[in-house]
């Protein structure tokens, strides 16, 4: 390789290592929520899939570290703010820089946290993530955006509301003698 392909292919690998290491802290964090919250009745189809998505992080991770030790690379320092993920490594003796805007590093997080939960990845926008200008629905002139309004409700439903009657009879008696 020439020195840009060999900067470039080491820029990748340590952008990949960055990513994975944010992402399996992610996905092993929600995987303990999801079996402390108490919350869903089946927990553990759900922390299996997460459990998945962090094994197929753990294999990559180890594939990239692989690949520093064949080119000499050892990352020094990680650090996160605001504005972006920023790293120091070290590259055949020289120390190097990396840097990635956050809005970047977390669509780039998000999309593939995707892949390892063996979701689609051709969406246009989630919900996680702001809709691009381009793939906002216009607005009629006249109308202003309204806030959102937040209902606080109880994701533990009591066995009464299921007992509760129909507020359509007819249909309800009917459906009873069918």
């Amino acid at each position: 390789m020439t020195s840009l392909d060999t900067t470039q292919h080491e820029w990748s690998l340590v952008k990949s290592y960055l990513l994975l290491t944010f992402i399996q802290k992610v996905f092993e964090r929600d995987s303990l929520i999801l079996e402390e919250s108490g919350m869903l009745k089946t927990p553990d189809l759900y922390v299996e899939m997460v459990n998945a998505g962090v094994d197929r992080t753990g294999i990559l991770l180890s594939e990239i570290k692989h690949e520093f030790n064949k080119y000499h690379i050892h990352v020094l320092d990680i650090q996160q703010n605001h504005s972006g993920v920023h790293a120091t490594y070290i590259s055949k003796g020289n120390k190097e820089q990396f840097n990635m805007a956050m809005p970047a590093f977390r669509k780039e997080m998000y999309e593939r946290m995707r892949a390892y939960l063996g979701l689609s990845t051709s969406m246009p926008h989630t919900a996680a993530l702001p809709l691009l200008e381009k793939h906002r629905p216009e607005l009629p002139n006249n109308s202003t955006s309204k806030p959102l309004r937040i209902v606080e409700r109880s994701l533990v439903t009591s066995s009464l509301a299921y007992k509760r009657k129909t507020s359509r009879p007819a249909a309800f008696a009917a459906s009873r003698r069918a």
